[in-house]
């Protein structure tokens, strides 16, 4: 990673950004803050309602329902399969005590054992694979904690950002740990940009209904930047 490289990368996007009438960010700081905003310690009567109510946008529903991608709906059905068992993996996600790189593998495990007892209540059921994919998990870590934990553009866009700044190693495969520590670093720059302040400003809730997040424009700017340097471009 180089410095300059990511100064550069959060300059461009702050000056493409600081239209008072963009509202391209919009839809990640909503789902966001409505996930932050109605999370509550589970519990087994209570999960489902819970969760069904953290995933709610007024913009778009496209970060979890899209065509063959069901990614909330199959978790409902995962938590009606054991509410209790549900509840388990939902507390061990949540506990920021324990290392990311656990907290992920033991709900991925979960997930999966949730699916298996779906299947043996719902013989003929079709489900082969939970959906709870690394960008369904970055929402609900930065849900859980958008002050730590950013939204994750997928495997292209932090790829082509890995490379725009001049990593060695580019990432081949989903790897949210990672992931986390570069946009951690991505937003320590962020903040020290004399524009991010304007930025900020240009984003006043006067002008509308969304509430900014700071920590996620990390993401914004790790998914811009990473477009522009798509791996297979040379």
């Amino acid at each position: 990673m180089k410095v300059h490289l990511v100064q550069s990368a959060i300059s461009r996007f702050i000056r493409d950004h600081l239209d008072p009438q963009d509202t391209r960010w919009y839809l990640a700081h909503e789902i966001v803050q409505t996930f932050h905003d109605h999370w509550s310690p589970p519990l087994p009567a209570t999960l489902a309602s819970v969760y069904d109510q953290c995933l709610h946008s007024s913009i778009s529903q496209r970060w979890w329902k899209r065509e063959h991608y069901r990614p909330k709906e199959i978790m409902l059905r995962l938590i009606a399969a054991d509410p209790e068992l549900a509840t388990i993996a939902w507390k061990d996600l949540a506990n920021n005590t324990a290392p990311l790189d656990g907290r992920i593998s033991r709900f991925e495990y979960y997930c999966n054992e949730l699916l298996q007892i779906h299947r043996q209540q719902h013989i003929r059921s079709v489900e082969t694979y939970h959906h709870q994919d690394a960008a369904m998990m970055s929402l609900y870590l930065a849900g859980l904690q958008p002050d730590r934990y950013m939204l994750y553009p997928g495997l292209e866009a932090f790829a082509g950002f890995c490379k725009g700044i001049g990593s060695p190693d580019i990432p081949k495969v989903d790897d949210l740990v990672r992931y986390m520590k570069v946009a951690a670093i991505v937003f320590t720059y962020l903040q020290r940009d004399e524009s991010f302040e304007a930025l900020i400003g240009a984003r006043d809730a006067s002008h509308h209904k969304i509430k900014v997040i700071p920590g996620q424009i990390a993401y914004e700017v790790i998914r811009y930047a990473g477009m522009d340097f798509k791996p297979d471009r040379e």
